[in-house]
This record gives C-alpha cells, sequence and structure tokens, in this order.
C-alpha cells in the first residue's frame, strides 16, 4: 500500500479533516493533499510529525516509513514471549511478577498473545482444563473456550466488559488492526453476543471483579490492568500486564500462609 493511501486511513480513521490534520501538523492543507494524492513524497522527520498528530502505534509507523521507501525506525513484529523483549524490560517485568505471587497474573502483547503467566495462573488454567503456553491467544481462550464459561461464575458480565475494552484498544491501533478483526469474529460467537445485550455498556470501573469456581471452591478477585510500554520502542509499546487479586478473606486463605495456591499442592 501506498504512503498516501495509508496515511488517509490513518486520518479519516481517527476523525480528522485534512484542514485538523495540517493545524495540529503546522503545515498546509495543500501539503496534506499532495501527500495523499502522492503528488508530493514526505521525508522521515515529516512522518514522525504526522505520527506524533496522529496517535500512530510504533509498529504501524515503521509500516509508514517503508510505504514512502525508507528503512523502517520501528520494529513490525510484535514480540512472542518475554525473552524478545529489551532485557532491561524482561527483567522488570519478571521482578513484577514475583513480586506479585502467588496471585494469578498474565503479560500480553498488543494482540492478547500471552507471553507470560504466573504459577498460580497457570495451576488455575491447568485444573480448569484449559493449556496456557506462550503465544496462545488469551482472547480466543476466555471468549471462545467451553471451559472458561463454566469456571468463571459470572463469565457473562466479564466477557461483555472484555469485549468493549479490546475493541476501544483496538481503535487505538489504527484502521487495519488485526485486534479489530479478532474481537468482532469473536463477539459474533452467539454466547458473546448474548452476553453483550444482556450486560448493556456501563460506565467503565477501574477494577473488573472476576469470580471463578475451582472445585468446591469459589473465589473472588479484582483485576488490575497496567500498560508497560514505549513509544519508542514497537516490541515494548502496547505490552499489558493483568493482575488478579484477592477480593474477600476467603480467597486470601486459599492460597495458605506458605502463599502458594492450592492448585500447586494438590
Amino acid at each position: 500500500m501506498e504512503f498516501g493511501t495509508r496515511l488517509k486511513e490513518w486520518r479519516v480513521h481517527r476523525r480528522m479533516s485534512q484542514l485538523n490534520l495540517s493545524t495540529e501538523a503546522g503545515i498546509s492543507t495543500r501539503h496534506i493533499s499532495f501527500l495523499e494524492t502522492g503528488r508530493a513524497r514526505p521525508t522521515e522527520g515529516m512522518i514522525l510529525r504526522l505520527s506524533g498528530v496522529l496517535d500512530i502505534p510504533a509498529r504501524e509507523q515503521g509500516q509508514l516509513f517503508s510505504a514512502a521507501g525508507f528503512r523502517p525506525r520501528f520494529a513490525t513484529r510484535p514480540a512472542g514471549s518475554l525473552a524478545d523483549l529489551p532485557p532491561a524490560v524482561s527483567h522488570a517485568i519478571r521482578l513484577m511478577l514475583e513480586r506479585h505471587e502467588p496471585y494469578p497474573g498474565f503479560v500480553f502483547a498488543h494482540d492478547y498473545a500471552i507471553l507470560h503467566a504466573t504459577e498460580a495462573a497457570m495451576g488455575f488454567a491447568a485444573a480448569s482444563g484449559v493449556a496456557l503456553a506462550p503465544g496462545v491467544n488469551f482472547l480466543e481462550l476466555y471468549l471462545g473456550h467451553p471451559q472458561f464459561k463454566s469456571v468463571v461464575v459470572n463469565w457473562e458480565r466479564t466477557a461483555a466488559d472484555l469485549v468493549r475494552r479490546v475493541r476501544s484498544e483496538a481503535w487505538l491501533q489504527g484502521p487495519s488492526s488485526a485486534l479489530a478483526r479478532r474481537i468482532d469474529r469473536l463477539a459474533s460467537d452467539p454466547a458473546v453476543a448474548a452476553a453483550l445485550q444482556t450486560h448493556p455498556e456501563t460506565v467503565p470501573i477501574p477494577v473488573l471483579p472476576v469470580t471463578l469456581k475451582i472445585g468446591e471452591a469459589q473465589l473472588s478477585f479484582i483485576t488490575t490492568l497496567t500498560s508497560f510500554g514505549s513509544a519508542q520502542d514497537a516490541l515494548v509499546q502496547g505490552i499489558l500486564i493483568e493482575s488478579f487479586f484477592p477480593a474477600d478473606e476467603l480467597t486470601r486463605a486459599y492460597f495458605g500462609s506458605a502463599g502458594e495456591p492450592k492448585t500447586n499442592r494438590e
């Protein structure tokens, strides 16, 4: 795809007119028009300026550079595991997860591929009959795997909230977002569609309550989502850390005084 076509797609996706974009970027509307029609060729500095105004993620900026005939400044492929990240970033994330033990936690790439999970998360998944591994997409599991529907007591509510959250994230990723296509496909599943209808959109809350049924135990958590990323590194940008915290005394007691989840001891 040519640079001008990509630029126009991003501008329209961000709901900006040529006048809006030119004003924000400090260049003429005529030049924006010439760039979009291919009558003018952008400089590398111009690509960076327009990318900043349009809030284009680093990965997509790399594609813009390629379309304009330049060598990409940023990687265009996401990380497949923590080992793919810069060592300092990988170490920081592992340290955060170690401090979070013994509770469940996940690290996701920008498309919700699992990069890492705590021992507690792996234990719960195994007890539920779900296989977790780096590269497996969490959305496919949570919204499409039948076991999650039986293990998560409030699956309908959490599924509806998850779809809406991911749709917002997909919009930020741009007009060609693979995440948008994935979440639209998953949302067309009858069970997910019913969840969205049963739980209409409400005011977003900062934490998400999740209740799991593991054997005879019913465990209550709140989950928080932390964005761990850098606009200067396409591998790091968009990485998410989802942390589960016990919401009641019963759930805290389940993990035992030794700090080891029962799923690992039984």
